[in-house]
């Protein structure tokens, strides 16, 4: 009564994944196009804002399509937010993209900050 069986197994074969899908997956893994849309997102802001408000600004990043700003002095922070904030803005959604930035936000760099970017 020993009837021996025998089974095949039959394996479902994945179709095939497009180049394309598996590099923009790779990108996105390891945070590549975050580092290159930083470097593409400050290098407008300097175009935009011009040498001398660049130099006493950083691009401190970018979050749900509204640019943060660090400001060196709050001289500077209160004439960006009243006299140029729509003029930079639009300049920026020009340059890097309208439907990338929807706003910006001006914030005063801490003393703290510059200190440990610095040593």
């Amino acid at each position: 009564m020993s009837e021996k069986y025998e089974f095949k197994t039959c394996r479902a074969i994945p179709a095939a994944t497009p180049v394309s899908q598996v590099l923009s997956e790779l990108i996105a893994m390891k945070g590549l196009a975050r580092v290159q849309g930083d470097q593409r997102l400050k290098q407008a802001w300097q175009q935009v804002a011009g040498e001398k408000i660049a130099s006493q600004t950083t691009i401190l990043g970018i979050k749900n399509r509204i640019v943060q700003i660090g400001v060196d002095n709050s001289a500077l922070l209160n004439e960006l937010n009243s006299f140029h904030k729509m003029s930079l803005l639009q300049k920026l959604q020009k340059e890097y993209g309208k439907q990338n930035v929807r706003d910006m936000r001006f914030r005063l760099k801490s003393k703290t900050n510059q200190d440990s970017r610095q040593g």
